[in-house]
Formats: structure tokens, sequence, C-alpha cells
């Protein structure tokens, strides 16, 4: 269920470097995720980018096509019962991979790690309370 969404402000960076970050981001994210599964389950992953307009997008209360600043924003989702380093370590490094990828001001950038619990969260149309337990049997079994 690994979903991260990075928030830019539109053709404030090169394809390429956004590019290389949702696909840097993909495989940190599986990794962060799944430590002790191999090979971990990329197939699980989504990354994606929302682009906002520069005249949609204000930091510090100035639009960035007023010159305001191009401050990136993610949000991620994990299921609830992670710990809570975790969770930190997810925002720590999803940081580290915009500053790296994008050159932003660390300082300017934003994140959330929001926990979901699993009957809120579908896989398939199933909630993953039952998709998870379902897993647990396939492999015990």
């Amino acid at each position: 269920m690994p979903i991260v969404q990075f928030h830019l402000v539109a053709d404030q960076y090169p394809e390429e470097a956004v590019a290389a970050l949702l696909e840097a981001a993909s495989f940190f994210y599986v990794q962060a995720l799944y430590p002790t599964v191999s090979p971990p389950p990329l197939e699980r992953v989504r990354a994606f980018v929302t682009s906002v307009p520069a005249h949609r997008w204000a930091t510090a209360g100035r639009l960035v096509s007023d010159g305001g600043a191009a401050a990136p924003w993610f949000t991620c989702i994990a299921l609830e019962g992670r710990p809570t380093e975790q969770l930190q370590a997810l925002a720590a490094g999803f940081t580290d991979l915009v500053e790296r990828h994008l050159g932003c001001d660390r300082s300017l950038i934003r994140g959330t790690v929001m926990p979901v619990a699993p009957a809120l969260w579908s896989i398939g149309g199933v909630p993953a309370s039952e998709a998870r337990a379902s897993e647990a049997s396939l492999r015990a079994g």
C-alpha cells in the first residue's frame, strides 16, 4: 500500500529530475516498509506528482508567480501500527530525496506521513485487514 504524492509547483524542475525522484522514491519506500522481504514488493508502490501552477501556489503568503518560494510538499500513506521511528524515517527519507533530486532548500520542504487503519484501506476492493489476513494464511499454508 505504499503511496507517495509529491506536490510541486509546475515547470519549476527539470522533467528528468522529477522522473528520477519518482523512481528513487519508489525503491526507498518499498525498502523502508518491507526491509526483511526479498524481493521487496515493488509492484505495491505508487509514486506520483501533483503539479500546481505557480499562480495557484503561495508560500509564506506570496504566490510563486510573484516571487514566492517553490516549497515542495509530500504526503505518504502507511498502514496504522507501524513504529513511530519507521514513520519518521519515511519523512526524513522523502525529504532527502526531494532535496537531492530537485535541488530544493531542505528548510522549505514539508511532508506528512498519514497512518491509515487497515479496515479503511482498499486493496483490489478488499479491506487491507482482510487482504493482509489472506496473505498471512497463504504464507503459512
